[in-house]
């Protein structure tokens, strides 16, 4: 099963006319959800320059495909030879989750986090030793659905330092917090995050404190769309190709005549044309065991238009809309991209319209589908 993980974040800086001094980004890859939170020295623009340097850094290494202590080692040894130096500084903490919820925490000279899930809220068990000059805390854990990771920047845990505690609000204190407002039916980023947050800005007297961030990595079971277009370069690859589809998790969707054609005699299914009353999308058709199989070329040009729009406003009984809708509520599209030559793709008509082929038009609607957020996979043969 294919764990999905959602993040919620709130941030606020030591005063409202200076950006923050804390960062966060995430990155998804085939088999995890990476996510960093930093922490700059100081506040104000340094902090902020310093977090944001520190947080690009990790995720670009990660993209490169270093491993994750490789990545903490490189970047924590950085930091030791800024620290004190007047460089750019920052703290941070790491945490792979992997598709199945298997977790990986490492943290470097921040709070440590917190499990959440319905019914509690717990400290994870830490190893903690040091590394050249810092403080380094790991935790691993499972991360089931419906429990979330809660990640603290210092602003959040020092929160009443001196005045309503004497060191702090500390995450034993957030815990107590969380446990006040648990159980309920289910974990809700939004509110759990704001709920943290503000409770510790009430903490700082106004104008003074720190930059506080709360990053909340919420499970869940993820919405998998696999999507094949295009039959594979090498004819012989057909029957391997659709069957790895066929037997993928998640919902299927084939673009194209040709494909659906070849689908149909692999699996000695009767494919069918719907009936359409839509004059702008080319007719769908009908495939026993696919949930939706639609024209190819046109009617994916349309789908790329639709998805910066509200679903709530795309046409009725258009097959476009529908695969567009699919797209936009998959949480992970696998997408099977074949390479085989399409002749009709050249026609002129088609460009005095302005369509992309399908190969151009898949390859817009991948980068569009990953600025919303979204994992995709792309298989090509």
């Amino acid at each position: 099963m294919y764990i999905h993980t959602d993040i919620f974040a709130v941030q606020s800086s030591k005063k409202i006319d200076q950006p923050c001094g804390d960062a966060y980004g995430t990155f998804r890859d085939e088999v995890a959800t990476n996510i960093v939170l930093a922490d700059g020295l100081g506040s104000g623009i340094k902090a902020h320059i310093a977090a944001n340097m520190c947080v690009s850094r990790i995720i670009g290494l990660i993209r490169m495909g270093m491993s994750l202590r490789d990545v903490f080692k490189a970047v924590s040894s950085t930091m030791d030879k800024a620290w004190g130096t007047g460089a750019p500084f920052s703290v941070f903490t790491i945490a792979r989750i992997l598709n199945n919820g298997q977790t990986t925490i490492l943290i470097y000279e921040m709070p440590p986090p917190l499990l959440v899930n319905k019914n509690h809220a717990q400290l994870l068990p830490t190893r903690i030793y040091t590394q050249g000059k810092a403080i380094v805390r790991e935790s691993n854990c499972i991360i089931d659905k419906g429990e979330g990771l809660l990640l603290l920047s210092d602003g959040i845990t020092q929160s009443g330092i001196g005045k309503y505690f004497t060191s702090g609000w500390d995450v034993d204190g957030v815990k107590s917090f969380l446990l006040s407002y648990l159980p309920r039916e289910r974990v809700d980023g939004s509110t759990i995050t704001r709920l943290v947050h503000d409770q510790a800005k009430s903490y700082w007297p106004e104008g003074k404190g720190d930059d506080c961030s709360v990053i909340l990595a919420l499970n869940r079971r993820g919405v998998i769309v696999n999507l094949l277009s295009g039959p594979p370069f090498m004819k012989s690859d057909d029957v391997d190709w659709v069957n790895h589809f066929m037997q993928t998790e998640g919902i299927h969707i084939i673009s194209g005549g040709s494909t659906a054609m070849i689908t149909a005699k692999i699996n000695n299914k009767q494919l069918e044309v719907n009936k359409s009353e839509n004059h702008i999308t080319p007719p769908s058709y009908k495939l026993n065991g696919i949930e939706l199989v639609t024209e190819g070329m046109v009617t994916l040009n349309q789908v790329f238009h639709l998805l910066d729009e509200d679903p709530d406003k795309y046409p009725q009984d258009s097959p476009a809309s529908n695969l567009a809708y699919f797209l936009k509520v998959a949480d992970r599209v696998n997408i099977w991209l074949g390479k085989a030559e399409n002749l009709n793709e050249g026609s002129i008509e088609f460009k005095q319209q302005g369509l992309l082929n399908r190969g151009k038009i898949i390859k817009k609607i991948i980068e569009k589908l990953r600025e919303q957020g979204k994992l995709v996979v792309v298989n090509e043969k």
